[in-house]
């Protein structure tokens, strides 16, 4: 199997695993969610990543907080590590209540989370020992 780009991959103190990415030229640090059906952008960081919004809110099931509004964004240039992986779009979602869990152990906030609609579409490979995605 011919894969041509490999991403590092963190552990944060709470053995989640992080990436960073770029959102529209903008440095992210994405928590890799394989159970996320969307990827997702906290949605007060919408004017930071330079997200414009596409279509109406809509409610989203949060894995703790029940419903949740979120909106859809217009896809725009996304790259993983140093890679260009084309346009992606994201839901704008509050992950203030996953950040306060993450702080209240310990770890860093993420800007935002990768999803299965990436990971599926890009055919990701999760290499948990040597600590890489495989695109």
């Amino acid at each position: 199997m011919n894969r041509s780009y490999i991403v590092s991959l963190k552990f944060s103190k709470t053995k989640h695993i992080l990436c960073s990415a770029r959102i529209n030229g903008i440095h992210a640090n994405l928590l890799v969610d394989t159970g996320a059906s969307s990827s997702c952008i906290h949605s007060a960081l919408q004017e930071h990543f330079k997200l414009q919004v596409k279509g109406s809110p809509f409610d989203a099931a949060g894995a703790n907080q029940g419903k949740m509004k979120a909106t859809m964004t217009k896809k725009g240039p996304f790259h993983l590590g140093r890679y260009k992986m084309g346009k992606h779009g994201f839901v704008l979602l509050d992950l203030t209540h996953v950040n306060e869990t993450l702080l209240s152990q310990g770890a860093k906030p993420i800007d935002g989370i990768l999803g299965a609609d990436f990971l599926i579409k890009k055919k990701v490979l999760i290499d948990y020992r040597n600590r890489k995605l495989i695109l």
